[in-house]
């Protein structure tokens, strides 16, 4: 399995040096009479790739909500704790009946009916 690992890193890495080459000795680059400036590259993205950009920034919006999705944290311990309020927790699982207190009166968070 380590084999496996450091030939795949080896070929990740030759791949990388072969495309850079590649990309390096493009004649292509050499071709244009003078190089584009910022003004230009501004106004074709805005007027040749304007779809493009739009697909691509709505694209990156679906990531990042999709992120900040996935990374939130909504245990009671810390739901509580942003609002400032203390919970009695165990350390292992939910309690049966979670309280929180305020200054004013005890609110119950899960139904703790009296057995």
């Amino acid at each position: 399995m380590r084999a496996l690992g450091i030939l795949a890193r080896l070929g990740v890495f030759v791949l990388v040096l072969v495309l850079l080459t590649e990309t390096m000795e493009f004649s292509g680059w050499t071709d244009t009479p003078e190089p584009p400036t910022s003004s230009s590259f501004a106004i074709a993205m805005l007027d040749e790739w304007n779809m493009m950009t739009l697909v691509l920034g709505l694209l990156l919006s679906m990531a990042m909500i999709g992120a900040s999705y996935l990374v939130r944290d909504e245990r009671l311990a810390n739901l509580t704790w942003d609002l400032g309020q203390d919970v009695e927790t165990p350390v292992i699982g939910m309690p049966r009946a979670a309280t929180r207190t305020s200054n004013q009166n005890q609110i119950s968070i899960i139904g703790d009916e009296e057995e």
